[in-house]
């Protein structure tokens, strides 16, 4: 019988730290296309709280802890922090050193900019402060891309403390202290992984609250204008905790590690043995999918598979539809293809992974990588009692041969697809899980996307059949397999390539 939910490691935690988990995760899916970069904008323009709106991978980590963390307690220092900087490699620590005899303060703080630069409109609420700039949206469509590659904008994240009184960060190419009127503040430069400029962070302490606030920088922000902003950025008390802006508490990359080490006890990585049926099949033999108490209720069999360099008619016409539309919301490798619908060829790079401390990843070759269009056709019987209304979103993903069994890939490398004219994501990871393509176009009503999602009722004891198409961009195209655990538990797989 399969492992109930509530067993599995993850139950541990607690909402709020599960958030916080899943704040960490860079989010490889959700790179834009040209079109969709241009229909976000016009999002922006009409409900300007959206932050995702003009922000990067790491402003929607900040939009995301700032929704989910409520304030907590904090306290008054006798005296002002000393504190330390210190960079090892691209590893920065930021040691605050406080007095002992400090006493509970459980007062409720907003935070307040008395200074905005001209060009910046203001977004105030509980959730948190931040400033964007509005920019023209009437001209081409690459004008309109480039503007929004090089808007000025800053997110405000107000944090507590952790308990260790310490600030680290990785990837950092450089950082310095900025001189306040009353204070300091810290400026740090960071880079990702592929040494791509981030976001530039801004940290101004809040001694006799416990607190501190992280700026986000994006664009050509002047040093003067910065300092500007910080010597009239401050706390101000308010009665109640609604009228306060939300703290979220401080979590380090390594407090985050141990977090995942935690929860992650106990579990191993996937392993399919080749003889075992319940968990992996070959095309033509069924395998039963199971709810979270072990109860079949559907029977998978994999009838064909297509792997091609050309995309079928059908997919190829909707995709070219919602390209007219503007509603191609493609978060993949960025494929393209001629009019009939051969896929282009496209450059890949591998990277010896860095652990952002003391070393970046280091980029070992490039080479050419052909696309392939595939197209699995399935059956699915009905054998639990209730009528079951089927969804087709299964992912396809690539396993290696490990003796009698299939397992992950490995991690020391992977493999990217440099797309440098994405502002927004220029670096696509190849070697991930693949989805299934668009099966409707879609429209836009009031500047939001509405999509029909189609419906397949099977009643108990019938078969439907269905077909899904991927598109995908490995650099070998064996072993694929049909993931059936995307919506089920349990291991459930079904081999499409040798």
């Amino acid at each position: 019988m399969a492992k109930k939910y509530d067993e599995h490691p993850l139950s541990k935690l607690s909402d709020e730290e599960l958030d916080q988990i899943l704040a960490h995760y860079d989010s490889n899916y959700s790179a834009k296309n040209k079109e969709n970069i241009k229909h976000r904008t016009h999002v922006k323009k009409k409900e300007p709280i959206v932050l995702a709106a003009f922000s990067k991978r790491k402003l929607l980590i900040v939009a995301v802890l700032i929704l989910f963390f409520l304030p907590v307690g904090t306290y008054v220092a006798a005296k002002l922090w000393e504190i330390t900087v210190e960079k090892q490699d691209y590893r920065l620590t930021t040691k605050i050193d406080k007095p002992e005899n400090q006493q509970p303060d459980t007062g409720n703080y907003r935070l307040v900019a008395d200074y905005v630069p001209k060009y910046f409109t203001v977004h105030d609420s509980m959730q948190g402060l931040s400033f964007y700039e509005e920019i023209d949206l009437s001209g081409e469509e690459e004008e309109v891309i480039e503007a929004v590659s090089n808007e000025r904008a800053i997110s405000f994240t107000l944090y507590e403390l952790d308990k260790k009184d310490t600030i680290t960060d990785d990837y950092v190419k450089d950082s310095k202290e900025i001189p306040l009127k009353d204070s300091s503040a810290y400026m740090v430069e960071k880079i990702d992984d592929l040494q791509g400029k981030q976001a530039t962070i801004v940290r101004k302490f809040f001694e006799k609250q416990n607190k501190f606030v992280e700026l986000n920088c994006f664009g050509d922000i002047s040093e003067k204008e910065l300092v500007k902003i910080l010597n009239n950025l401050y706390l101000k008390n308010v009665a109640t905790k609604e009228e306060a802006t939300f703290v979220t508490d401080y979590m380090s990359s390594d407090d985050f590690a141990e977090k995942i080490e935690q929860i992650s006890e106990g579990l191993e990585p996937t392993m399919l043995d080749v003889n075992n049926k319940n968990e992996l099949v070959q095309l033509n033999e069924p395998i039963n999918t199971i709810d979270i108490y072990g109860t079949p209720i559907e029977e998978v069999t994999v009838t064909k598979v297509t792997l091609s360099d050309t995309i079928a008619p059908k997919p190829l016409s909707i995709l070219n539809e919602k390209i007219k539309a503007g509603s191609n919301d493609d978060d993949s490798f960025g494929p393209e293809w001629t009019k009939k619908g051969k896929l282009k060829p496209i450059i890949a790079t591998e990277y010896l992974r860095g652990d952002g401390k003391h070393t970046l990843s280091k980029e070992l070759r490039e080479f050419e990588i052909q696309p392939k269009y595939l197209e699995v056709e399935f059956q699915v019987k009905n054998i639990s009692e209730k009528t079951i209304d089927y969804g087709t979103h299964i992912e396809v993903t690539r396993f290696v041969r490990q003796g009698s069994s299939f397992t992950d890939l490995p991690i020391e490398k992977n493999l990217v697809r440099k797309i440098l004219s994405d502002p927004f994501n220029p670096y696509r990871d190849l070697n991930t899980p693949a989805y299934p393509l668009p099966t409707t176009v879609g429209k836009f009503v009031d500047d939001i996307f509405e999509e029909e999602v189609e419906t397949n009722p099977i009643e108990p004891g019938e078969t439907g059949t269905f077909t899904a198409s991927y598109i995908l961009a490995y650099e070998d195209y064996g072993n694929l397999f049909f993931n059936l655990n995307s919506y089920i538990p349990g291991n459930r797989y079904v081999q499409l390539t040798q």
